[in-house]
């Protein structure tokens, strides 16, 4: 199962993906973006005693930012900041933010997908989600990250440092750009889905498809597109 989805990330970074704009992208370079970055002022886990992490893998990952619906940039050294809710792009020893993701189509982060759902949009989610899909419907993830204050010790309770805490990654259903649902159950996302209902739920049995799995979700979706491609 894993191997099937690891299979999908790869044709996804290698294809060009684009479902909020064009196929064809231009090449550009990270100083036409200066513009739209801003110096980060996350907490830094280095000049405090902080336990955990804010960021989704701490390590920059060579990756790919699209945007404006036209620009392409490659081999950008990024990494996500749960914490923040931001894309981080690194140069030589300086970290930036993006300052506007309204403007950006998709980031690529090594096998992985993120788009961003623009905040002032009526929905269940906003700011910046894992996508699985290569296309709609698709399975969107969000993920977030806590920060709690140091505690002290009580009777019977010992102190706690300030930490990071990992909260339960959300998902929710993706049917086109204006309807995003959450996913509270596998029953109820294939009846969302409308079609195949009978091919879909023995799908999701066999495999034992849970809610909670975004991995196994994605190959709910994959499935779907499958049965509507046979037609």
């Amino acid at each position: 199962m894993r191997k099937a989805i690891f299979s999908v990330f790869v044709l996804l970074c290698l294809a060009p993906i684009s479902l909020f704009a064009q196929d064809t992208y231009v090449a550009s370079e990270i100083r036409n973006l200066v513009g739209r970055l801003n110096w980060n002022k996350t907490i830094n886990p280095s000049s405090v005693e902080i336990q955990g992490s804010p960021y989704l893998n701490e390590a920059f990952q060579l990756g790919e930012v699209y945007y404006d619906e036209k620009y392409k940039i490659s081999q950008l050294p990024l990494r996500y900041n749960l914490h923040n809710d931001e894309i981080e792009y690194k140069e030589k020893n300086t970290i930036m933010a993006f300052a506007d993701p309204n403007s950006i189509d998709k980031v690529v982060i090594g096998d992985q997908i993120f788009v961003y759902i623009k905040k002032d949009k009526k929905g269940p989610v906003s700011g910046f989600v894992q996508m699985w899909n290569d296309r709609l419907p698709t399975v969107l993830t969000k993920m977030k990250v806590d920060f709690l204050q140091k505690e002290e010790a009580k009777p019977y309770v010992d102190p706690k440092p300030a930490r990071f805490e990992r909260g339960h990654d959300k998902h929710y259903l993706m049917k086109n750009q204006n309807e995003i649902e959450k996913i509270v159950s596998v029953k109820k996302l294939i009846k969302s889905l409308g079609k195949h209902q009978s091919e879909l739920s023995a799908f999701a049995k066999k495999e034992k498809i849970s809610s909670s799995d975004e991995e196994e979700l994605a190959m709910l979706l994959n499935y779907y597109h499958e049965l509507e491609q046979d037609l």
